[in-house]
């Protein structure tokens, strides 16, 4: 049976293609798991001129889980997850310092033929939001809205749906209260090799732009992606892995309607023992 995705994994094909792994940054991240099963995560990144990085420790059993982040700016994110309550329930909690008004107490209930997921914030006048959706037959579709019960107003509502077949997958989407309509579609041709592409269409900017990938699997673990977009710009991911679990990306990002321009470049390396 295809599995039915949630609101939030519609257009996730093309998302990975066209996004996953591009990183124009300086970026090293180093995880480690200690023999009482705790994964412990130091990153660091390099933009520009700044530096920035964050420490993480996460725990995970059959039954829950819990995460905690201290970053560089001292900010300490948590969240612990429990997920016996019911079969296909998870409930969490999560929040931040100092942020007092972060707290949030979540959901997540799936099953084969639908899934439900939300959240709600933990202060006096909370934001809740909650998207649902139902599949059948490689088909799924669903919805997804905001509430304010301070303002007394929706926040936010979207619509959308995603056919997976055994060599393509397609998604269309309704965001932003219906001002954004995202068309896109990924086509496995081999077992090496994906193209696919995706159109946004922003009736307030009256504006349509879209992005076309291919992404091919090499020898000896190594990939590599490249895409453009309307206005011309163009990046190339070459991605090896040097050990188990760890690898290396170098994505080059160039304007091919102006080549005089200076091309960005990234690294990103990932270390796991």
């Amino acid at each position: 049976m295809t599995k039915t995705l949630s609101f939030g994994e519609l257009g996730k094909a093309a998302k990975d293609l066209l996004s996953g792994g591009f990183q124009l940054n300086q970026k090293v991240t180093a995880t480690t798991k200690t023999d009482t099963g705790v994964d412990f995560t130091v990153s660091g990144v390099k933009k520009d001129d700044a530096l920035d990085g964050d420490i993480k420790a996460s725990y995970k059993t059959s039954g829950y889980s819990a995460d905690i982040k201290v970053a560089a700016d001292s900010k300490v994110t948590s969240s612990i997850a429990y997920s016996q309550l019911f079969p296909g329930l998870k409930v969490a909690l999560n929040g931040s310092i100092p942020d007092k008004a972060s707290g949030k107490l979540s959901f997540d209930f799936t099953k084969p033929l639908y899934t439900v997921k939300g959240n709600v914030g933990l202060t006096s006048t909370p934001k809740a939001e909650c998207s649902v959706s139902v599949g059948h037959a490689g088909l799924s579709v669903g919805a997804e809205a905001g509430y304010c019960t301070k303002s007394a107003a929706v926040t936010k509502w979207s619509l959308g749906a995603a056919y997976a077949a055994s060599d393509y997958k397609c998604a269309l989407i309704v965001a932003d209260k219906g001002d954004t309509v995202k068309a896109s579609y990924v086509h496995t041709v081999s077992d090496f090799t994906t193209v696919g592409g995706e159109v946004v269409r922003k009736f307030g900017k009256d504006s349509t732009t879209f992005t076309l990938g291919a992404a091919h699997k090499l020898e000896n673990g190594a990939s590599t992606k490249a895409k453009i977009d309307n206005t011309g710009i163009a990046s190339i991911l070459y991605e090896q892995e040097f050990a188990p679990k760890s690898k290396t990306a170098v994505t080059l990002q160039f304007d091919t309607m102006n080549l005089n321009k200076s091309a960005k470049v990234g690294v990103a390396m990932d270390f796991k023992s």
